[in-house]
């Protein structure tokens, strides 16, 4: 399946160190294959559209893990059914592994080395479901939608993932009649002065952020990134819209190994929880 092998035109030229590991292709499949899983998607579209009531959603993410994508008799004849099974894969996880080997050595030694010496191990690898800990890691690969846009309005601003999450990844496939503004992804620097999250990530002192680079939302398109406390990204508002945000998102975790790093949330605020807790 090296045909849906989204890594295929990696170039070290678009592999990015600063101010966090990743890279970029601007053309991930060739047009024939591109066009088959476009026209693939518009089922997984009516799917999520199908079972939520997303007339009254407002740029509302939506998804479906692989586990239950698989499980699924709909999708079993899409070339979207071989997409996700590939990039649920040992192979899948070994490029990855590959392509960020130099920065993940530096970030986190010790997870390099467990990709190395347990790779042949039957708990190695598994997709991510409600047990997790069992494998040294888990991999999931997720279809999905923004919904519409009926007000003007930001999906998520600048965030870290979970700390349990060591690579991130997002496919983008616009539709080419979308030709609305926003829903791009964007990439921020700090000014090393201490940044606080706080609910799901988000952080609070934004002043503290430099925005350096914006990943434009389109078509056959992708980024993926070594996960850390630096990896602060986020997306930009969405104009309004009939047309969906069309994006698959990749995510490799460990349950195994202790979280990669430490969220530090606003120290007054979580004082006062604290306080209402007693």
């Amino acid at each position: 399946m090296s045909n849906l092998n989204i890594l295929q035109n990696f170039d070290k030229k678009s592999y990015f160190s600063k101010p966090f590991p990743y890279f970029v292709i601007e053309k991930c499949f060739p047009d024939k294959i591109y066009e088959m899983l476009f026209k693939d998607y518009n089922l997984i579209i009516d799917y999520l559209k199908k079972h939520n009531d997303t007339k009254n959603l407002n740029n509302i993410r939506l998804q479906i893990n692989s586990e239950n994508f698989l499980k699924r008799d709909i999708f079993k004849k899409t070339i979207w059914y071989d997409f996700v099974k590939y990039h649920i894969s040992k192979e899948f996880l070994n490029d990855l592994v590959n392509i960020f080997n130099h920065d993940l050595n530096i970030y986190y030694p010790k997870i390099l080395s467990a990709f190395d010496n347990y790779k042949n191990d039957e708990n190695y690898l598994k997709i991510r479901n409600k047990n997790n800990s069992d494998h040294k890691f888990v991999i999931d690969c997720q279809p999905g939608i923004n919904t519409s846009v009926i007000k003007k309005s930001n999906v998520r601003g600048p965030h870290v993932d979970n700390p349990v999450e060591i690579f991130g990844g997002l496919f983008y496939l616009r539709d080419d009649n979308d030709t609305s503004e926003g829903g791009d992804l964007e990439i921020y620097d700090t000014d090393n002065q201490k940044i606080y999250f706080e609910d799901k990530a988000e952080v609070k002192n934004l002043g503290n952020l430099e925005k350096i680079k914006t990943f434009k939302y389109g078509k056959n398109k992708c980024i993926f990134f070594l996960n850390s406390i630096k990896t602060i990204h986020g997306i930009s508002e969405r104009a309004e819209t009939n047309f969906t945000r069309n994006l698959t998102n990749f995510a490799i975790e460990t349950y195994f190994f202790d979280k990669l790093f430490n969220i530090e949330r606003d120290g007054i605020k979580n004082l006062l929880k604290n306080l209402f807790k007693r």
